[in-house]
Protein backbone atom coordinates (compact mmCIF):
# COMPACT_ATOMS: atom_id res chain seq x y z
CA UNK A 1 0.00 0.00 0.00
CA UNK A 2 1.13 3.57 -0.62
CA UNK A 3 0.90 7.07 0.72
CA UNK A 4 0.04 9.48 -2.05
CA UNK A 5 1.81 12.80 -1.61
CA UNK A 6 0.49 15.25 -4.18
CA UNK A 7 1.40 13.43 -7.39
CA UNK A 8 4.22 11.48 -5.75
CA UNK A 9 3.69 7.93 -4.51
CA UNK A 10 5.69 6.76 -1.49
CA UNK A 11 5.68 3.10 -0.44
CA UNK A 12 4.46 2.14 3.01
CA UNK A 13 2.33 -0.36 4.88
CA UNK A 14 -1.23 0.64 5.85
CA UNK A 15 -3.72 -1.29 7.95
CA UNK A 16 -7.44 -0.53 8.21
CA UNK A 17 -10.00 -1.01 10.95
CA UNK A 18 -13.63 -1.97 10.66
CA UNK A 19 -15.92 -4.98 10.72
CA UNK A 20 -14.37 -7.67 8.48
CA UNK A 21 -12.36 -4.98 6.68
CA UNK A 22 -9.38 -6.54 4.93
CA UNK A 23 -8.57 -3.94 2.26
CA UNK A 24 -5.91 -1.46 3.41
CA UNK A 25 -5.64 2.14 2.35
CA UNK A 26 -3.78 5.29 3.44
CA UNK A 27 -5.09 8.74 2.60
CA UNK A 28 -2.86 11.23 0.78
CA UNK A 29 -0.76 13.84 2.55
CA UNK A 30 -1.10 17.33 1.13
CA UNK A 31 1.00 20.45 1.69
CA UNK A 32 0.02 24.10 2.02
CA UNK A 33 1.99 27.32 2.35
CA UNK A 34 -0.41 29.12 4.66
CA UNK A 35 -0.50 32.90 4.75
CA UNK A 36 1.41 35.70 3.06
CA UNK A 37 5.05 35.31 1.97
CA UNK A 38 5.30 31.74 3.23
CA UNK A 39 7.94 29.55 1.63
CA UNK A 40 8.39 25.91 2.52
CA UNK A 41 8.93 22.36 1.43
CA UNK A 42 8.25 18.87 2.71
CA UNK A 43 9.95 15.53 2.11
CA UNK A 44 7.63 12.63 2.89
CA UNK A 45 9.20 9.21 3.29
CA UNK A 46 7.55 5.96 4.30
CA UNK A 47 8.38 6.50 7.97
CA UNK A 48 9.07 10.24 8.36
CA UNK A 49 8.09 13.74 7.28
CA UNK A 50 10.74 16.47 7.05
CA UNK A 51 9.55 20.08 6.70
CA UNK A 52 11.39 23.33 6.06
CA UNK A 53 9.84 26.78 6.25
CA UNK A 54 10.61 30.48 6.01
CA UNK A 55 7.58 32.26 7.42
CA UNK A 56 6.16 34.74 9.85
CA UNK A 57 4.37 33.55 12.99
CA UNK A 58 1.51 31.27 13.95
CA UNK A 59 -0.28 33.80 16.14
CA UNK A 60 -2.72 36.70 16.13
CA UNK A 61 -5.81 36.58 13.86
CA UNK A 62 -3.99 34.87 10.95
CA UNK A 63 -1.05 32.50 10.48
CA UNK A 64 1.93 32.00 8.24
CA UNK A 65 3.14 28.42 8.26
CA UNK A 66 4.18 25.41 6.24
CA UNK A 67 1.56 22.72 6.76
CA UNK A 68 1.57 19.01 5.88
CA UNK A 69 -1.90 17.66 6.43
CA UNK A 70 -4.73 15.27 5.71
CA UNK A 71 -8.45 15.95 5.53
CA UNK A 72 -10.64 14.01 7.96
CA UNK A 73 -14.14 13.76 9.36
CA UNK A 74 -15.13 12.90 12.90
CA UNK A 75 -13.01 12.42 15.97
CA UNK A 76 -9.36 11.46 15.67
CA UNK A 77 -6.27 10.55 17.67
CA UNK A 78 -2.94 11.48 16.07
CA UNK A 79 0.63 11.34 17.38
CA UNK A 80 4.18 11.76 16.13
CA UNK A 81 7.69 12.04 17.50
CA UNK A 82 9.81 15.14 16.97
CA UNK A 83 12.96 13.43 15.71
CA UNK A 84 14.85 16.68 15.05
CA UNK A 85 13.97 20.37 15.35
CA UNK A 86 16.01 23.33 14.13
CA UNK A 87 14.15 26.56 14.97
CA UNK A 88 15.07 29.74 13.14
CA UNK A 89 13.75 32.11 15.80
CA UNK A 90 14.68 30.26 19.02
CA UNK A 91 12.17 32.21 21.09
CA UNK A 92 8.96 32.09 19.08
CA UNK A 93 9.44 29.89 16.05
CA UNK A 94 6.89 27.08 16.44
CA UNK A 95 6.44 23.47 15.33
CA UNK A 96 4.04 20.68 16.23
CA UNK A 97 0.68 19.02 15.57
CA UNK A 98 -2.22 21.14 14.35
CA UNK A 99 -5.89 20.78 13.48
CA UNK A 100 -7.62 23.49 11.42
CA UNK A 101 -11.00 24.09 9.88
CA UNK A 102 -9.20 24.85 6.62
CA UNK A 103 -5.86 26.01 5.23
CA UNK A 104 -7.08 29.61 5.16
CA UNK A 105 -4.69 31.80 7.15
CA UNK A 106 -7.38 32.96 9.58
CA UNK A 107 -8.91 29.53 10.17
CA UNK A 108 -9.93 28.33 13.62
CA UNK A 109 -7.26 25.93 14.86
CA UNK A 110 -5.55 24.24 17.78
CA UNK A 111 -1.79 23.68 17.83
CA UNK A 112 0.31 21.71 20.31
CA UNK A 113 3.64 23.35 19.62
CA UNK A 114 7.18 23.55 20.85
CA UNK A 115 9.66 26.41 20.65
CA UNK A 116 13.40 26.57 21.08
CA UNK A 117 13.55 28.61 24.29
CA UNK A 118 9.97 29.06 25.50
CA UNK A 119 8.81 25.52 26.01
CA UNK A 120 5.75 23.65 24.84
CA UNK A 121 2.03 24.40 25.10
CA UNK A 122 -1.32 24.20 23.34
CA UNK A 123 -2.41 27.39 21.61
CA UNK A 124 -5.62 27.94 19.67
CA UNK A 125 -7.78 30.31 17.64
CA UNK A 126 -11.35 29.54 18.74
CA UNK A 127 -13.15 30.98 15.71
CA UNK A 128 -12.29 32.36 12.28
CA UNK A 129 -10.06 35.47 12.48
CA UNK A 130 -10.10 35.51 16.29
CA UNK A 131 -6.94 36.20 18.26
CA UNK A 132 -4.70 33.25 19.08
CA UNK A 133 -3.84 32.45 22.68
CA UNK A 134 -3.01 31.92 25.41
CA UNK A 135 0.13 33.96 25.92
CA UNK A 136 1.01 32.08 29.10
CA UNK A 137 4.40 30.40 29.35
CA UNK A 138 5.10 26.94 28.02
CA UNK A 139 6.72 24.04 29.85
CA UNK A 140 9.99 22.24 29.25
CA UNK A 141 10.04 19.10 27.12
CA UNK A 142 12.54 16.27 26.52
CA UNK A 143 14.58 15.81 23.39
CA UNK A 144 12.69 13.86 20.72
CA UNK A 145 9.40 14.41 22.52
CA UNK A 146 6.31 12.59 21.31
CA UNK A 147 3.26 14.80 20.68
CA UNK A 148 -0.34 13.65 20.55
CA UNK A 149 -3.60 15.40 19.69
CA UNK A 150 -7.14 14.10 20.02
CA UNK A 151 -10.38 15.56 18.73
CA UNK A 152 -13.82 14.92 20.25
CA UNK A 153 -16.24 17.23 18.46
CA UNK A 154 -14.98 20.75 19.09
CA UNK A 155 -12.75 19.72 22.00
CA UNK A 156 -9.07 19.28 21.15
CA UNK A 157 -6.76 17.81 23.79
CA UNK A 158 -2.96 17.64 23.69
CA UNK A 159 -0.61 15.13 25.27
CA UNK A 160 3.15 14.57 25.48
CA UNK A 161 5.31 11.52 26.11
CA UNK A 162 9.02 10.81 26.44
CA UNK A 163 8.64 7.40 24.80
CA UNK A 164 5.35 7.24 22.89
CA UNK A 165 3.93 4.79 25.45
CA UNK A 166 3.23 6.71 28.66
CA UNK A 167 1.21 9.86 27.90
CA UNK A 168 0.51 12.91 30.05
CA UNK A 169 -1.79 15.84 29.33
CA UNK A 170 0.29 18.71 27.97
CA UNK A 171 1.23 21.46 30.38
CA UNK A 172 1.83 25.13 29.75
CA UNK A 173 -0.60 27.82 28.67
CA UNK A 174 -4.05 27.37 30.19
CA UNK A 175 -3.97 23.58 30.05
CA UNK A 176 -4.20 20.66 27.65
CA UNK A 177 -7.66 21.27 26.19
CA UNK A 178 -9.26 23.82 23.86
CA UNK A 179 -12.77 24.29 22.48
CA UNK A 180 -12.69 25.52 18.88
CA UNK A 181 -15.42 26.09 16.29
CA UNK A 182 -14.74 23.36 13.73
CA UNK A 183 -17.10 21.24 11.66
CA UNK A 184 -16.43 18.29 9.37
CA UNK A 185 -14.37 17.99 7.34
CA UNK A 186 -11.26 19.36 9.06
CA UNK A 187 -7.57 19.23 8.23
CA UNK A 188 -4.97 17.94 10.67
CA UNK A 189 -1.27 17.30 10.54
CA UNK A 190 2.17 18.88 11.01
CA UNK A 191 2.92 22.62 11.13
CA UNK A 192 6.12 24.68 11.14
CA UNK A 193 6.81 28.42 11.34
CA UNK A 194 10.23 30.03 11.40
CA UNK A 195 8.96 33.39 12.74
CA UNK A 196 11.87 34.90 10.84
CA UNK A 197 11.28 35.78 7.18
CA UNK A 198 15.00 35.61 6.45
CA UNK A 199 15.97 32.32 8.15
CA UNK A 200 14.76 28.80 7.38
CA UNK A 201 13.51 26.48 10.12
CA UNK A 202 13.39 22.70 9.86
CA UNK A 203 11.77 19.78 11.62
CA UNK A 204 11.51 16.02 11.13
CA UNK A 205 8.62 13.95 12.49
CA UNK A 206 8.49 10.17 12.68
CA UNK A 207 6.94 7.31 14.69
CA UNK A 208 3.37 8.21 13.71
CA UNK A 209 0.46 6.67 15.56
CA UNK A 210 -3.27 7.02 16.09
CA UNK A 211 -6.59 6.71 14.33
CA UNK A 212 -8.40 8.98 11.90
CA UNK A 213 -11.20 8.83 9.33
CA UNK A 214 -9.90 10.35 6.09
CA UNK A 215 -12.20 12.01 3.58
CA UNK A 216 -11.87 9.99 0.38
CA UNK A 217 -13.20 10.62 -3.11
CA UNK A 218 -14.42 7.02 -3.08
CA UNK A 219 -15.77 7.04 0.48
CA UNK A 220 -14.31 7.01 3.99
CA UNK A 221 -12.01 4.44 5.56
CA UNK A 222 -10.71 4.23 9.12
CA UNK A 223 -6.91 4.20 9.10
CA UNK A 224 -4.78 2.86 11.93
CA UNK A 225 -1.83 5.23 11.93
CA UNK A 226 0.19 3.08 14.29
CA UNK A 227 0.39 0.47 11.53
CA UNK A 228 1.93 2.87 9.00
CA UNK A 229 5.42 1.40 9.05
CA UNK A 230 8.27 1.36 6.56
CA UNK A 231 9.05 -1.91 4.88
CA UNK A 232 12.47 -3.26 5.77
Amino acid sequence: MNWLVGRTTVGCVAACMGALMTVCHAAPWSTAEIGVDTQGDATIEADSVAITATTGDIWGPADTAMYVYQEASGDFDFSARVADYQPANPDWGKAGLMVRQSVDADSANAFINLTGNNGLKLIFRPTTAAETGPGDAGVSYPDQVHLRMTRAGGLVTAFTSPDGVSWSEAGGGTGPGAEIAITDPVVFGLALSSNDPAVEAGITFDMFGGLATPVESQGKLAVVWSSLKARD
